[in-house]
Parts: structure tokens; sequence; C-alpha cells
């Protein structure tokens, strides 16, 4: 049988190697020879929300949206970023049914009348223009644009699927979050490489983890092999698994994170405990991350998000107290902002060592830190650059960085304002970090 990572959350698929945001053409062997599924889809209010992605390979879509508030389908080539469906400026964009051939692919809309029952239920059908059988030969985004907040049923049905498995993939969504109440976020099966999930929310929430075939609770309060205030990780089972704690990133309570590195050998369930009602945002990636992104090579918002909760609050933590490196004492300083221009800088270099194995401030193409951050679109006055590879941790790299006086004097610079870390997963070390340090002009 096909492997298949996912999440599931009230039986929606969100977590899929398919790198769908919803769809699930391939959950198991079936669904290769076709099928049907169905999900909730929250509605913004004035806003864009991406329903999933429609991979290369399923033939014969049919797709309903079915809503008490106006919406909008729309649908874009991923590749080309072509707007197929939308409203004004579409291909299609009419009131009424409309369709067209697309690279050897029939598009048919309802139109933003909707099907006739009212502007809230739209459908599209993709198939063969010659034969409906044929597998769609591009990737396409579907996305919806409310008018007012609300839900929509999303139903679709499939022909068949040719899907292959992703070698990594990243994700977003909302979880609602009970007061004093546990609820389930979602499963993590065996077999997936280097996964970080991180959630956020207004209200003070704590992450568990348990293993789902014994029950064992893995991270948890008060009752997990983790459950401290601060940062900390444990090898269970072959995992080196790695948890916030419940303290988070230290000014957030509702904000925190797990790591998993390595391949998960055993079936996991995530969930959260709300002290208070509200909604977190769950982002999460796994895999290689330089086979990750938003198909240019550029770093997703939700991976950032991701090394951002996890070492972010390690860095101020260590700039807040005055320490020796090496034989020099550096009083605490001020604390740091993350910078995401930084984070490209940093991305960049750690991608660069880990694909062409080595290890320098000196890159590949012989730029220096100061290059790669004025290549990222940032005028410094001043900067530093920490590297480090094979630590499995952020807690882990971070105590090596201390420790070493050259590293620590960086870390503890008062003449820096803004930082970035990116961490990438492969090459000769296994692991490859880039910390980056600045200040504007």
């Amino acid at each position: 049988m096909q492997q298949i990572y996912r999440f599931i959350i009230f039986s929606i698929i969100i977590f899929s190697n398919s790198s769908s945001a919803a769809f699930n053409f391939c959950q198991d062997d079936s669904g290769l020879n076709g099928g049907s599924d169905t999900f909730q889809q929250k509605i913004p209010l004035n806003g864009v929300v991406e329903v999933g992605e429609l991979p290369i390979g399923v033939a014969n879509v049919e797709i309903s949206l079915t809503s008490t508030v106006d919406i909008d389908i729309q649908l874009f080539d991923k590749e080309t970023g072509n707007k197929l469906i939308h409203w004004p400026s579409g291909i299609l964009s009419a009131d009424g049914y409309q369709s067209f051939v697309y690279h050897g692919t029939l598009i048919e809309w309802s139109g933003f009348n909707g099907d006739g029952t009212g502007p809230g239920n739209e459908y599209i059908k993709i198939s063969g223009s010659e034969d409906p059988s044929t597998p769609t030969s591009r990737t396409f985004i579907m996305k919806v644009f409310g008018y007012k907040a609300g839900l929509a049923d999303v139903n679709y049905t499939w022909q068949g699927a040719s899907c292959a498995d992703a070698k990594s993939g990243q994700g977003s969504f909302q979880q609602q979050i009970l007061q004093n109440s546990t609820i389930k976020v979602g499963d993590i099966p065996a077999g997936i490489n280097n996964l970080n999930i991180s959630l956020e929310s207004q209200e003070d929430v704590d992450i568990q983890l348990f293993d789902a075939d014994t029950g064992k609770a893995i991270v948890a309060w008060p009752n997990g092999l983790l459950h401290g205030s601060t940062v900390d990780s444990i090898n269970y089972e072959g995992m080196e698994i790695e948890w916030s704690g419940y303290n988070g990133d230290g000014v957030n309570l509702g904000h925190e994170y797990i790591s998993i590195t390595g391949e998960t050998t055993k079936n996991l369930t995530m969930k959260a405990f709300g002290y208070q009602s509200g909604i977190a945002v769950v982002n999460y990636n796994w895999g290689e991350p330089d086979d990750s992104g938003d198909g240019d090579g550029n770093p997703t918002e939700g991976e950032e998000a991701i090394i951002k909760s996890q070492i972010f609050n390690l860095v101020n933590q260590a700039r807040s107290q005055g320490r020796n490196c090496g034989n020099t004492f550096f009083p605490a300083t001020t604390a740091v902002t993350w910078n995401s221009l930084l984070y490209q800088a940093a991305l960049g270099h750690s991608l660069d060592m880990m694909n062409n194995d080595f290890f320098s401030h000196t890159g590949s193409n012989d730029q220096n830190a100061g290059s790669r951050i004025t290549a990222a679109g940032y005028q410094w006055s001043a900067y530093g650059e920490n590297i480090a590879a094979g630590y499995a941790t952020a807690k882990d790299v971070m105590d090596g960085w201390l420790s070493s006086p050259g590293h620590c004097r960086s870390i503890m610079n008062s003449s820096v304002n803004e930082v970035a870390v990116a961490k990438t997963f492969g090459g000769s070390y296994g692991t490859y970090w880039t910390q980056v340090f600045a200040k504007h002009q």
C-alpha cells in the first residue's frame, strides 16, 4: 500500500504528501482508482483562503462548494500563477456557466452566480478534453473568496489518481481550542522525516504528544516524558523529539512547538489543552527543506515560523543574562527582533553548505555573510554570523555556540538588534545551521 502522510482533524485530511491543503486523492489504494470525500472549509470575510491543491495525475475531478454565505471559487495554475477561474480577471469570470480547454484539460465552472440554487453554491469540473478519464498534466490551486465569513461544505469526486510520494511538504490550518479541554489536533504516521509543528494562539495552550499505539504520554504536563516549562528533548524509540516547554517562546504562552528529527518510527497523536477558548494557527513542515518552499526556492512563511518558534526565544534568553565569552565578560544586553530578510540570507547559506558539501562562512560563490545579507535586500551597518553542523535541536546548537567564545560574542553583541536562524537537513553532517545578526543602516 502506498504510504500517505497526513494530519486528520475532525475527519479533514490536512497533511498529505501530495502537498494538498485539504484534498486527498491518494488516501489509500482504492483512492488510486477513484473516490469521493468531503470536508468543511472556513470562509473569511472579504478575504481569500486556499482550499487545496489538485496534483498532476488526477482524472475527472468534480468539486462543489455549498455555503450559506456568498463565495467565489478561484482556480490557478500553480506553476505559472495564471488565473483560470477568477472574478473579475480570470479566463473564466462570468456569472453563468463557462468552460475552456487548458493544456489538454477541460475546465468547467458554474459561474459566480453558482448552480442556480444560491450564490454560495458553486462547482468546478476538470477532465481530459478528448477523454474525460485522461489525468491532469498540470497542478492546480483552488481558492475561495468570501464576501461574508462562514463555512462551506466541500464535496469532491475523482475517477482515478496517479500520485507520487513527496519528499517534503508543508501546510497550515486553524484549530479550535476549547477551555479546560483537550482536543485532538492530528495523527502523525510512522515514516515521516524531520517533522516540525508550531502552534500559535493568543490564548494559553499546551501541546501534547502521545504514542498512538501504546498511549504513552511523550509531551504532556504534568505526566509526560517531557513536561517542563522550557525547551527540552528526549530520544524516544529512535526519534529525537524536542518541545518548547509549556512556557512556549517565553513571551506568549500560546506559542509552542515540537520538532522530530529523523524519521518517525511510531504512529503519534498530537493534542492540545486549552486554558481558555480560542483559535490556534498550526504550521507544519516535513522532509528535506531544499525540496520545499513556494516552488521558486523561496522559504515559506510556515517554515520560517517553525524555526523562529524553536530558537528565537533562546537567543533573547541568552542575551538577557551577562556571561563570559572566553576571557571576556559581556553584560546583559537588549533583545533582538526577528527579520525575514535575514532569514532568507541564513537559509540560503545553510542550503549552500548542505548541497555543496562544505562548512565555511565563505559561500560556494565566494560571497561572505555581508554580501549574502545585502543580496537578500537588507542594508546593514553591522552584522555577525554563526554557523554550525550536526546539531539536532535548537537547544543543542545554542548551547554549542554559547560554549564557543567567538560564537558567544556574536550572540551577545550589543551593536546588532535583529536576528534570524535557518536549519536544513541533509548533507554530510545531517543538519546545517546559520544564525545571522544585523543592524540596519
